[in-house]
């Protein structure tokens, strides 16, 4: 494996702990969720790998996972929303996003599946099972190629599942430099 696909690897397995693992077990220890209001936005990142995603009703903010600098972890009834920012190679395609994060979730578990993604602006959005928790993946590249973003929506109703979807549809690269 090249140096470059080693980083990768290591970035992206880093991610997994923080996608699949952290969820799982904030919820086994206990969630220190704070309620947000209808309409926040927040920021994740800074400098020209800065993103912004607004909520709808009913989302809380997991303080114990989440860092304005790196990730968000939200949850909304059953449903449990992680967004991420990765600094992959430059010039990494979607395509290589997308595998990335494949072996992330399948790090934090073996059995875990992302289906066949399709189109989502300039990145790919597609299915994804965790055990018996069924929902969403969502790589979006920043377009100056320095940064992108990873969504992963897990479990709860169709509603809940629609109103991630939602979340996920609002992110946006903010950076100056784009």
């Amino acid at each position: 494996m090249n140096p470059r696909a080693r980083g990768l690897v290591a970035l992206l397995a880093a991610g997994a702990v923080l996608v699949v693992g952290w969820p799982l077990l904030s919820r086994a220890l206990g969630s220190s969720a704070e309620p947000l209001r209808d309409g926040s936005r927040l920021t994740l990142g800074s400098g020209s790998a800065e993103a912004r995603f607004a909520v709808g009703p009913g989302w809380s903010l997991r303080k114990s996972g989440s860092d304005p600098a790196q990730s968000y972890k939200l949850e909304r009834a059953g449903t449990d929303l992680a967004i991420s920012l990765v600094a992959p190679p430059a010039g990494t395609s979607p395509v290589r996003l997308w595998e990335g994060l494949r072996d992330v979730v399948r790090i934090g578990d073996p059995d875990a599946r992302l289906g066949v993604p399709r189109p989502f602006r300039n990145g790919l959005s597609g299915p994804l099972q965790v055990g018996a928790n069924l929902g969403s993946a969502t790589v979006l590249p920043n377009p100056d190629g320095t940064a992108a973003v990873e969504a992963t929506v897990l479990g709860g109703t169709p509603d809940d599942l629609d109103a991630a979807a939602r979340v996920v549809r609002s992110l946006r690269f903010t950076g100056a430099a784009r």
